[in-house]
């Protein structure tokens, strides 16, 4: 067994020696891949091969060690968020239903670890509440859930104009709808609703 030893600890050293390699390269690489599918995804957000390098070493190891693997994680939900077309609103296919409860329950976690992103994950769950189907909710409730959104979003960023002008167009409609109920002509602004006011600046471009 002693002969055998120094051939042994070379052979565990170049072991080692090769899973380091390995790791630094699969580091490296979980990075430029970020990166480069970042890129991607901001012209055809609805490639599903994005972000799906795991490398050489197994369970993600190189993301892991990177520090990116909640970035991605993310990255997925908010890729779903789109994969859902929240722009086909309450008519949706049951598959881009799936989706969009895939993406609200992936931008919910995200938005519960915080990080700098957050403001923009309240965002999209703020849409995603008011794509809610009609059978799954009271109109009621998902308006609620969408405005507490909104405002989630607006605290966290004061800056988020999508989120501004989402909410500043609930309050109008919630108020015009009450206010058409009550025979009334015109908008009844923000003021007076079961959300209260929001002060808000300019109105922005939402979703």
């Amino acid at each position: 067994m002693k002969r055998h030893r120094p051939a042994i600890l070379v052979g565990s050293g170049f072991l080692a020696g090769l899973l380091l390699l390995l790791l630094a390269l699969d580091v490296s690489r979980a990075q430029r891949t970020l990166a480069g599918d970042d890129a991607r995804f901001l012209s055809q957000p609805r490639v599903r091969t994005y972000w799906e390098d795991d490398g050489v070493l197994p369970f993600a190891l190189g993301r892991r060690v990177a520090g990116v693997q909640d970035d991605v994680e993310h990255r997925r939900a908010v890729q779903r968020f789109w994969l859902g077309r929240p722009r086909d609103g309450l008519s949706a296919s049951p598959q881009r239903l799936s989706e969009r409860a895939r993406a609200q329950a992936g931008l919910a976690e995200s938005e519960s670890e915080g990080g700098p992103g957050a403001s923009h994950t309240a965002t999209l769950l703020g849409v995603l509440a008011l794509l809610t189907p009609p059978d799954q909710a009271e109109r009621p409730q998902v308006v609620r859930a969408a405005a507490a959104a909104f405002r989630r979003a607006i605290v966290l960023d004061p800056g988020n104009e999508e989120a501004k002008f989402n909410l500043e167009s609930i309050l109008r409609l919630v108020g015009d709808q009450r206010n058409r109920g009550q025979g009334g002509g015109g908008s009844a602004g923000q003021d007076g609703t079961e959300f209260g006011g929001a002060a808000l600046s300019r109105r922005g471009s939402g979703y």
